[in-house]
């Protein structure tokens, strides 16, 4: 039996998600524009150990160069596994930090 691996999240742009729909545009990702917020929202369902791939694209693009205003890509993803618990990617200064997930969060799993 497969044991599925659960994320929900966004990522916000300063510039560069014209580089980010290259690397995310695939199943799952849905980019808005608004007037002064760029954002892809991620809702993803992928069996164990495919979630590296994912936590790997978004990597790719948190590493993209901040703007000319100093702004990196930014952004957070909770995920959960049946086998690992809750956990949480935060995306912040060109990095994507991996951490659990707080117990706060449980209610979105449970």
């Amino acid at each position: 039996m497969a044991i599925w691996v659960h994320v929900r999240g966004w990522l916000e742009f300063h510039g560069q998600e014209a580089e980010a729909e290259r690397v995310l545009g695939g199943e799952g990702w849905t980019f808005v524009r608004a007037v002064w917020s760029n954002v892809a929202f991620c809702v993803r369902d992928v069996r164990r150990g495919e979630e590296n791939e994912l936590l790997g694209q978004i990597r790719e693009v948190a590493a993209r160069p901040a703007n000319e205003d100093g702004d990196h890509v930014s952004g957070l993803f909770h995920g959960f596994s049946e086998e690992d618990g809750a956990f949480e990617w935060r995306v912040r200064d060109g990095q994507v930090h991996v951490s659990p997930a707080p117990e706060r969060y449980d209610y979105l799993w449970w």
